[in-house]
């Protein structure tokens, strides 16, 4: 069972990813709305892999969390899932040190199977 944190201030968002990883059955997900949550709840509890969106209202948005994470030592495959995708944001992730970004756009399905990939990819790279 792959321990899945999903970070996203959009609920809807929140609750389709919840019931994909419900209905796949091999991944646990647990669903936060801010970076600040995200932080608080790793410091009490293990992922396997993390998933933020890009941006987020308030203090933290996706990066800023990837880099605090970092700056804790932590090694945690980080993905970033966003609407805003284009090559400067996908260059600040990487060179923050995201192991990967998915596109949230057209919409649909697509996107999502997209992001369970890479998740699945994620979880695999850190088990060996």
């Amino acid at each position: 069972m792959i321990r899945l944190l999903y970070v996203d201030d959009n609920p809807e968002v929140c609750t389709l990813i919840a019931a994909f990883c419900d209905r796949i059955g091999s991944i646990s997900v647990q669903v936060l709305d801010s970076a600040e949550a995200a932080l608080d709840w790793l410091s009490r509890f293990p992922a396997d892999v993390i998933v933020s969106d890009y941006a987020m209202p308030g203090g933290m948005d996706g990066i800023a969390l990837l880099k605090e994470l970092h700056a804790r030592g932590s090694t945690t495959p980080f993905i970033i899932f966003t609407a805003q995708d284009s090559p400067g944001v996908r260059e600040e992730a990487y060179r923050n040190g995201a192991t990967g970004v998915v596109s949230k756009m057209p919409g649909g399905r697509g996107p999502l199977y997209q992001l369970l990939r890479t998740v699945y990819w994620a979880a695999d790279t850190k088990t060996n």
